[in-house]
C-alpha cells in the first residue's frame, strides 16, 4: 500500500508538470513525514501512519493531492487520498477570501468517496485567524471552523509554530443525524535545512464532545514533517 500511495504522488506531479502550463511562473511544494495519529476534526481516524502530499500553485490557484496510509489495518479504511484544488482573492491589504473543494477518495471503500466545497476568509493580522465553511454533498454534512497560528523565531534557521482551531460539524442524512464541535491545539519546532526544506517535531491535541467514534478523553500525539519547496 506505501508503494500505491508514492505512485499516484509521482503520477499527480507528473500530469500537471507535464501541461502546457509556464513552468516558471509554477511552484510546487512537497510534505511528507510519520505521525503517531490520525485525527479529522477532532474524530480518530487511524493509529500511526505515513502522511504527505504535493501541491502546486499558479498565480492565485492551487491544487494538490494529501495522501494517507495508516500502519495497521485496525481501522477498515487504511487508505485515502484528497484531491484539491482553490483559488484565492484578495479583497484589499488586510482580507482574502479562500474558495474551492475536495474530492475525499478511499481505495479500500467502495462507494465511500465524498466531494466537499470549501469557502473561507482569512486575515493578514495578528495570529492570522481564519474562518471556513465547509459543505460535504455526500454525507450532507455542514462544517464551520475558525483558527489562528502565530509563528516564534528561535534564531535565523528555527521557530516555534503554534497553532489553535475550534470547529463545529452538523451532519444530517439518511443514515446519521448528529452535531457536535471539536477543538485541536498544535505546537510544532521548525528546523530549515537548507533554503528549500524544513522539518518539523511537534506535538497535537484535539478532543469533541461526542462518543462516536474513539477519542477517550482527547487524543495527544506527536509527528516529524518535512516540507521542501521547488
Amino acid at each position: 500500500m506505501k508503494n500505491k500511495t508514492i505512485a499516484i504522488l509521482a503520477a499527480a506531479a507528473g500530469f500537471v508538470s507535464a501541461s502546457n502550463i509556464n513552468a516558471q511562473e509554477l511552484s510546487w511544494e512537497a510534505t511528507y513525514g510519520v505521525e503517531s495519529e490520525y485525527v479529522f476534526r477532532g474524530v480518530k481516524i487511524a493509529d500511526e501512519s505515513i502522511q504527505g502530499g504535493i501541491e502546486g500553485s499558479y498565480a492565485d490557484a492551487y491544487f494538490g493531492v494529501w495522501a494517507h496510509e495508516a500502519f495497521n489495518s485496525d481501522y477498515s479504511d487504511t487508505s485515502e487520498f484528497d484531491f484539491y484544488a482553490g483559488y484565492g482573492v484578495a479583497l484589499d491589504d488586510t482580507y482574502s477570501l479562500d474558495f474551492g473543494g475536495t474530492l475525499y477518495h478511499y481505495p479500500d471503500a467502495d462507494g465511500d468517496d465524498t466531494v466537499e466545497a470549501f469557502i473561507g476568509l482569512t486575515a493578514d493580522v495578528q495570529l492570522a485567524p481564519s474562518l471556513y465553511f465547509f459543505y460535504d454533498f455526500d454525507i450532507e454534512a455542514i462544517t464551520v471552523e475558525g483558527a489562528i497560528g502565530h509563528s516564534i523565531e528561535v534564531d535565523s534557521r528555527s521557530s516555534v509554530d503554534l497553532g489553535a482551531a475550534f470547529g463545529y460539524v452538523d451532519i444530517d442524512n439518511d443514515i446519521l443525524d448528529a452535531d457536535y464541535i471539536y477543538y485541536s491545539a498544535t505546537a510544532d519546532y521548525v528546523y530549515s535545512i537548507s533554503e528549500s526544506t524544513d522539518a518539523a517535531f511537534g506535538v497535537r491535541y484535539s478532543n469533541n464532545d461526542i462518543g462516536l467514534y474513539p477519542h477517550e478523553d482527547g487524543n495527544l500525539w506527536g509527528g516529524v514533517t518535512f516540507t521542501t519547496s521547488f
